[in-house]
């Protein structure tokens, strides 16, 4: 699959992710994850932001990309909002990461005046 945006405007959007938080290849939400906790791999900040839209452009290249290198997966666009960096993250499988993507959910009487 390609991108319906040119490398221009990938670039462009890439530069804007702090602010949109949206994946500059397919322009969906990237979803708040919060990293694993593995003595393996040092992350920057407790969460990250991945775009986990299957029919994204990024992920769709990655499976043929990390193949001809012998690799059998893909990878995800990840922004870093510690670093500011936006890096590609690896992915065995379409569900590989989701388990830890944080739901976010608002109290039901968020919105309620206190009793007096």
């Amino acid at each position: 699959m390609q991108s319906h945006f040119s490398c221009e405007e990938i670039r462009q959007r890439t530069l804007r992710v702090k602010d949109t938080l949206r994946c500059p290849h397919c322009d969906t939400k990237l979803e708040q994850w919060e990293v694993p906790q593995t003595p393996f791999i040092e992350w920057s900040s407790e969460f990250q932001y991945i775009c986990f839209n299957d029919e994204c452009a990024y992920f769709q290249a990655g499976w043929s990309v990390m193949k001809s290198q012998r690799n059998a997966c893909s990878y995800r666009f990840m922004y870093d909002p510690a670093s500011g960096g936006c890096h590609a993250v690896p992915a065995l499988t379409n569900e590989t990461l989701r388990e830890n993507i944080v739901h976010v959910t608002l109290c039901d009487n968020l919105y309620e005046t206190p009793a007096s």
